[in-house]
């Protein structure tokens, strides 16, 4: 998993979060000095944390991941959570988490994140925890391995982020209609990479190959299809 320099992120949260909120007293708007002065330093201290204001703004999202590590390490026996077990609950953990700045998230999410020219940070340490839930997982199916790719892990991020963006705009009480939304997303993942249906087709299709002479004088038709079939 990603390695956290604690101090260091706990510094750049106090200031994302202070811009947070000036962000939305300042009516989409914030200075670098009085965030600085609700951290307790100086506005030069501050570039040496974050370049401009708009990463300040990002390094939000980011942490929420942090958090969120943070959070699992507390959590009894999480390394045996099923694939959707771990990723709904990352999702319901982290809709709590962008409740807590609700005005901020509404006013910069779709801006900061979705409608970024180049993938974000946020969305980099998302994948990256995609791919740690995954690669610890011994209940994969072989042939899911196969999918397991960038792209994959690419379409992952993505449909959280969706998820993120249905929320944003469901009027549904509780936000039902996201819980319900995040349960069948899950449990269609879940169902695609823990299916073994392909591993057991292939190894019928391996033990029929490896007795095929067998086969060849009890099955009509065998002959001619193991002939146009080369199983390796």
């Amino acid at each position: 998993m990603t390695t956290i320099n604690s101090e260091t992120v706990e510094i750049k949260f106090a200031i994302a979060e202070a811009a947070a909120d000036l962000y939305v007293e300042g009516d989409n708007h914030f200075n670098i000095k009085d965030a600085a002065q609700k951290v307790g330093i100086t506005p030069a201290e501050v570039f040496n944390y974050f370049p401009n204001k708009q990463a300040i703004l990002q390094f939000y999202y980011t942490t929420i991941v942090f958090r969120y590590r943070l959070m699992i390490d507390e959590i009894e026996h999480f390394d045996s959570y099923t694939i959707g077990e771990k990723l709904s609950n990352f999702a319901y953990t982290t809709f709590d988490i962008l409740d807590e700045k609700e005005a901020f998230v509404e006013r910069t999410f779709k801006s900061l994140i979705l409608c970024s020219y180049a993938k974000t940070d946020f969305e980099k340490e998302v994948e990256t925890l995609m791919v740690d839930f995954l690669e610890d997982d011994n209940n994969l199916s072989v042939s899911s391995t196969t999918i397991l790719n960038h792209y994959f892990y690419a379409f992952l991020r993505r449909q959280y982020l969706e998820l993120i963006r249905f929320r944003l705009s469901d009027t549904s009480e509780g936000h039902e209609l996201t819980m319900q939304l995040t349960d069948k997303l899950t449990n269609f993942l879940q169902e695609l990479l823990y299916n073994r249906v392909l591993d057991q087709g292939f190894e019928l299709g391996k033990f029929i190959y490896t007795n095929k002479e067998t086969f060849i004088q009890q099955i009509p038709g065998v002959r001619e299809l193991l002939s146009k079939i080369e199983i390796r």
